[in-house]
């Protein structure tokens, strides 16, 4: 083979590796990726005899439907868990947002029409109609990101199918505006919308349904959010707190296949998880087994639980997120005091301190620090250039109490 040849195949090779890989993102659906259908803000309703697998619910709106309608899954409607996954919403949308387009297409997608891994942007209200092919081209892992600059509109019996290694967990719609799905079409992948999501008669949606505001409609339909298949069957999972301020754990199975453990983790941000510890699991069963774990320490405010369950093959799936919130005297000092040059605040926790701010007896600020990304603040502060007198310490947690101190300035 002559060296011509050779190069000519190398480029052809890096080509198509650009191609699949591209720069586009996949964004974090944190709390999000459990769910089916979810909107921040609007009604949740069905009319007909829907089934839904995975997590539905709205941060603000009427619920009704369900029964009729059967969830497998979880349901919360306007809770500490419903405002945790609209934050996570809003953010996997903005992630989306910035990332620029590899190809413009015209604003009507489908008949036949085949798509590689890439960031697609049409440039207004768009349509599908027939068949949309998204092609992974072989390689696992292609992402594939269609951002809509208005509503979409899926027309009857249309659908969106994937061939040749394109994952459903690869594929991400920015609508910026609803989605319609007309009678008997399928349409694939996660929707982060910005307008009402609405399913009629017979259409499915395999994948996910989320959107920043709008109301969430259902006509006897299947929506699938095929993550939501956990490792084990879970049945229950509650968290209690007890009267020596920790959190209780409990959880139950109904069946177990090659399972091995559970990891039970934590978080305060919903964000930010961190492992608290390992249940056994029984492996495989039939029948009904109770499981439990206490976290001695929980912090102060809202504290955000979730099991990872793993199987043998370490293969694993999460549960739905569980809250329960706790108000611990925590230790707060500042000294010395009277001061003169610098201040040191002692705390139980850092991270949980969002900002520090002195006011003068006026009321003016005179110095002010706050919390940005997940550097902690520092426990220190420089005060040599404040004029002698009395100020007010407010010290202001990530949950939002506000604590204050005094202390005397030399």
């Amino acid at each position: 083979m002559s060296r011509l040849l050779l190069l000519v195949l190398s480029m052809v090779t890096v080509v198509s590796f650009a191609n699949v890989c591209g720069a586009q993102v996949a964004p974090d659906l944190g709390a999000a990726s459990s769910y089916a259908l979810f909107t921040n803000a609007g009604a949740f309703t069905s009319d007909g005899a829907t089934v839904v697998t995975g997590d539905i619910g709205t941060n603000a709106g009427a619920f009704t439907g369900f029964p009729v309608g059967v969830v497998i899954g979880e349901t919360h409607v306007a809770d500490l868990v419903s405002a945790q996954v609209a934050l996570d919403v809003s953010a996997a949308y903005d992630e989306l947002t910035p990332q620029s387009c590899d190809v413009v297409l015209g604003t009507t997608l489908g008949n036949g029409q085949v798509l590689t891994p890439n960031v697609y942007c049409l440039g207004g209200a768009s349509t599908l109609n027939g068949n949309l092919i998204l092609n992974g081209g072989g390689v696992a892992g292609g992402i594939f990101i269609i951002k809509i600059n208005g509503a979409l509109s899926a027309n009857a019996f249309s659908s969106v199918t994937l061939t040749n290694m394109a994952s459903l967990d690869n594929v991400y719609w920015q609508i910026n505006g609803r989605l319609d799905l007309a009678a008997s079409a399928v349409f694939r992948g996660t929707v982060l919308a910005a307008g009402a999501i609405e399913l009629m008669d017979a259409s499915s949606l395999i994948g996910r349904g989320l959107t920043t505001a709008g109301a969430i409609s259902l006509h006897t339909n299947i929506v699938t959010n095929p993550q939501a298949a956990l490792p084990v069957t879970l049945t229950s999972f509650t968290v209690k707190k007890d009267e020596g301020q920790k959190a209780i754990l409990s959880w139950t199975t109904t069946a177990e296949t090659n399972s091995d453990r559970f990891e039970v983790q934590h978080s305060m941000t919903g964000k930010v998880w961190k492992k608290l510890g390992t249940v056994t699991a029984n492996g495989e069963s039939s029948m009904m087994m109770s499981y439990a774990f206490t976290d001695e320490i929980p912090g102060n405010g809202n504290n955000l639980y979730r099991l990872k369950m793993i199987d043998r093959d370490e293969s694993f799936s999460y549960s739905s997120i569980r809250s329960v919130a706790f108000s611990i005297a925590v230790k707060m000092i500042i000294y010395p005091n009277p001061a003169i040059d610098l201040l040191t605040l002692e705390v139980d926790d850092m991270s949980q301190i969002r900002q520090i701010q002195l006011n003068d007896v006026t009321g003016k600020t005179m110095y002010i620090k706050a919390k940005t990304g997940l550097q902690n603040l520092s426990a220190h502060l420089d005060v040599k250039d404040l004029p002698a007198g009395i100020y007010l310490v407010r010290i202001t947690s990530e949950t939002g109490t506000v604590s204050s101190l005094k202390i005397l300035k030399h």
